[in-house]
């Protein structure tokens, strides 16, 4: 299992770019969006959601920058995983009692878990 990234939130794309990219000297990877329907689908809120990926060859924090301001930030804080075949940790998951949600995106398929203490982990498939 690899740390694949961190995902943070912040109140706007200046603070984001200041602190991640000037203060640490990450380089901006890639910035995107999220729609209001497919944050609700990972997150359960419903706002569109700017995300900025920052990062270098040590490590890469993905950063939400919400439409508006949410009352609960930590909604959108996870940790991503790589492991060896996610379907098979899903089901181990599902086998341990613990929430799976599957949220297809064009052509692939993203899945999060929530701990027992509702800590949020995306899951990737390892390469190789």
């Amino acid at each position: 299992m690899r740390l694949h990234h961190v995902a943070v939130v912040c109140s706007s794309r200046e603070n984001a770019d200041r602190f991640y990219g000037n203060i640490l000297g990450l380089q901006k990877i890639k910035a995107s969006s999220l729609s209001q329907d497919f944050t609700e689908a990972l997150f359960h809120i419903a706002r569109e959601c700017a995300v900025v990926l920052y990062g270098n060859e040590n490590m890469m924090i993905e950063v939400f920058v919400p439409e508006s301001p949410t009352k609960s930030r930590t909604s959108l804080v996870h940790l991503c995983i790589e492991v060896k075949n996610r379907q098979e940790f899903a089901r181990k998951c599902q086998d341990n009692s613990l929430t799976v949600n599957r949220v297809e995106r064009g052509d692939s398929l993203l899945i999060f878990v929530s701990d027992y203490d509702g800590n949020l982990f995306e899951i990737k498939e390892a390469a190789g």
